[in-house]
């Protein structure tokens, strides 16, 4: 009977572990982001910057990194920034099933800290400044994008307005403050 029992756990183990348990993000910077896009392709991270939202413009940035690289965001899950774009998804609320981006789907935790940083992108920017700026610490799904070459010139995109950029797909807020 204990053998039987012991087979049966060793059975189940496999189905616990990989797949089913979240990859633990990697803690990067922005600039290690924008850097080196292709090592972070397909990964989980966490990542503390700056982020701008307003008209054809969702990113991620540092003013101290010197890369020009730029970091589109999107959410995960069915959620939609309201990000109005060229070339990407419409800006509404929801969409019918879970994000997914080159065949990994994305899901979105929308708690507390979730609603607040949403909040804050998307209430009426001030006349002086183009774009909402605020402060976030972010988990989700890095996309480098392809390779592109321009003169001597490499950057990375196929993503956001006119494919400008990398993406991170947001799968949780973990902290925000309005940048003033």
């Amino acid at each position: 009977m204990r053998i039987a029992s012991f087979v049966a756990l060793l059975a189940v183990v496999p189905c616990l572990s990989g797949s089913s348990l979240p990859e633990e993000p990697i803690k990067v910077s922005v600039c290690q982001l924008k850097i080196d896009p292709a090592s972070f392709n397909h990964k989980r991270v966490e990542v503390t910057g700056f982020v701008s939202h307003g008209f054809e413009n969702f990113t991620l940035f540092d003013a101290t990194c010197s890369s020009s690289q730029n970091i589109w965001l999107e959410y995960g899950g069915k959620r939609n920034s309201n990000t109005v774009y060229c070339c990407g998804t419409a800006a509404n609320a929801r969409r019918k099933s879970v994000l997914e981006v080159e065949k990994l789907p994305v899901r979105l935790n929308e708690d507390k800290v979730f609603r607040a940083f949403d909040r804050l992108i998307n209430r009426p920017s001030d006349s002086t400044v183009d774009a909402t700026r605020i402060h976030a610490t972010l988990i989700g799904r890095f996309f480098s994008g392809e390779q592109q070459k321009f003169g001597n010139t490499i950057s990375w995109g196929g993503y956001g307005h006119l494919g400008c950029c990398s993406l991170l797909v947001i799968e949780q807020v973990i902290s925000v403050k309005a940048d003033h």
